[in-house]
C-alpha cells in the first residue's frame, strides 16, 4: 500500500510540473495564434510578429513552436519526398505555401523561426526509437539554446499523428523543450556533436535502449566543440561532421550511409565552387594581363610616343607579370583541388604561357631599343 501512495504521489507531482508548464505559456500560445493570416506568408513575417510581441527567448521559442505544430499538417502524401542537395529555404517556402510539410519542412520552419527572433538553433537529423525499434526512416528535429542551455525539439511528433494512413491534428507538447537526457531516449542525432551531452551515447546503446548518462566514459566537451563548430566555414562544418559520424558507430546503417553521402555531396559541391570561382579569377586575371600588354603594342606602334618614362614602360610589365602570377597559382590550387571532379586547366594555361613569352620578346625588344636609342 505504501508503494502504492509513492506512486501516485509521484505522478500527481509529474502531472502539476507539467500543468504548470502549460499555464505558463498559455497567454503566450493565445497570443501567438491570434497572428493575422497575412503576416503568416513567410517566416520573416511570423518572427516579426513574435519579436514584437514576446521579449524572453523562453517566450519566443515557445511561440514559434506552437504556431508550427498548429498550422502545419503532416503530408502522407510526401512521406517518401527526400531532396538531399534542397536547401532550408526551399523547405520552408514549401511548407509555408502548402501549410504541409513532413518532419525536415517542420524542423526548417521551427529552425528558421528561432534564427530570425535570434535565438541559436540547429535543425538535426537521424534515428528515432518507436516501439522500442529503431526506426527504418530518417527523421529531423531541432536543437536551441534557451536561458544558457541546450533544449531538444519534435514539432512533427507534437502536431499530431498518423491513423490508418490519415494525419490527425492534436497538438501536444510531449517533445518541447526536453532536456537532452531525457531527449537521447527517442532521438539520437547522426552527428554525436547535436546530442548536446558531455558523455555521449553510443548508436549500440540507443538500439538498446541503454541511454542512461554514464560518466565514466572519455568527457566530451560539446560546449566548447559547438563553438569551435559555428566559427568554421561550410567546408569545415561538413568534413568534421563526416568524421564524428563516421567514428559514432560501426553497425551497419543505410540512414547513415546516405548520410554520408549527402556531407560527401555537399563538400563536392563546395570543392567545385571553389575550383571554378579560381578558374574564373585566373580567366580575370589574363584579360587584365593581356589588356595591358595591348595597351604597350599600340604604345610601340605609335613609335613610343608620347613619351614615357622607363619606369612607367616598366610598370606596364610589371602589372603584366603580377596578373599572370596570380592566374597561375589559382591554377595550381585547381591542380591540387579535391573534388572528385576537376577543371580543364589547359586552355587558360596554354594563353598565359604564350602571353608570357611575348612579354618576354616585347621586354627584350625594349631594351633592344633603348640601347640603340641611348
Amino acid at each position: 500500500m505504501k508503494a502504492i501512495i509513492i506512486l501516485l504521489s509521484f505522478f500527481f507531482l509529474v502531472n502539476k510540473t507539467i500543468a504548470q508548464e502549460e499555464s505558463k505559456y498559455q497567454s503566450v500560445d493565445k497570443i501567438i495564434l491570434s497572428i493575422p493570416v497575412s503576416q503568416t506568408s513567410t517566416t520573416d513575417d511570423i518572427a516579426a510578429f513574435i519579436k514584437i510581441h514576446f521579449q524572453t527567448d523562453a517566450q519566443k521559442i515557445r511561440a514559434a513552436y506552437t504556431w508550427v505544430t498548429t498550422n502545419i499538417k503532416y503530408d502522407t502524401d510526401s512521406v517518401h519526398r527526400v531532396i538531399l542537395d534542397e536547401d532550408k529555404n526551399e523547405k520552408v517556402t514549401f511548407a509555408l505555401r502548402r501549410r504541409k510539410g513532413i518532419c525536415e519542412n517542420f524542423a526548417a520552419i521551427f529552425y528558421d523561426l528561432c534564427k530570425k527572433s535570434g535565438i541559436q538553433s540547429y535543425a538535426i537529423e537521424g534515428y528515432t526509437k518507436q516501439n522500442g525499434f529503431v526506426d527504418r526512416t530518417a527523421h529531423v528535429w531541432c536543437g536551441a539554446l534557451v536561458d544558457h542551455k541546450w533544449y531538444l525539439f519534435d514539432p512533427t511528433w507534437d502536431a499530431g499523428f498518423i491513423n490508418r494512413g490519415a494525419f490527425v491534428s492534436s497538438t501536444t507538447t510531449n517533445y518541447f523543450e526536453l532536456d537532452p537526457e531525457d531527449f537521447i531516449q527517442t532521438h539520437m542525432p547522426y552527428d554525436p556533436l547535436f546530442q548536446f551531452l558531455n558523455y555521449p551515447v553510443s548508436y549500440e546503446e540507443f538500439s538498446k535502449g541503454a541511454t542512461k548518462i554514464n560518466s565514466k566514459k572519455p568527457f566530451f566537451n560539446f560546449e566548447d566543440s559547438l563553438v569551435a563548430y559555428e566559427n568554421m566555414d561550410h567546408l569545415s562544418q561538413y568534413l568534421t561532421s563526416f568524421q564524428r559520424i563516421k567514428e559514432a558507430t560501426n553497425a551497419a546503417s543505410v540512414m547513415r550511409d546516405t548520410k554520408l553521402k549527402q556531407l560527401k555531396l555537399e563538400t563536392e559541391i563546395i570543392y567545385q565552387d571553389r575550383d571554378m570561382a579560381l578558374y574564373d579569377s585566373s580567366v580575370d586575371n589574363y584579360n587584365n594581363a593581356i589588356k595591358i600588354f595591348n595597351t604597350f603594342l599600340n604604345y610601340r606602334n605609335n613609335q613610343f610616343k608620347p613619351a614615357k618614362t622607363n619606369e612607367e614602360v616598366s610598370a606596364m610589365f610589371d602589372r603584366i607579370s603580377k596578373f599572370i602570377e596570380s592566374a597561375n597559382l589559382n591554377i595550381k590550387e585547381i591542380k591540387s583541388s579535391k573534388a572528385v571532379l576537376t577543371l580543364d586547366t589547359g586552355d587558360i594555361q596554354k594563353k598565359l604561357t604564350d602571353l608570357s613569352a611575348k612579354m618576354k620578346e616585347q621586354k627584350d625588344y625594349l631594351k633592344t631599343y633603348l640601347s640603340s636609342t641611348k
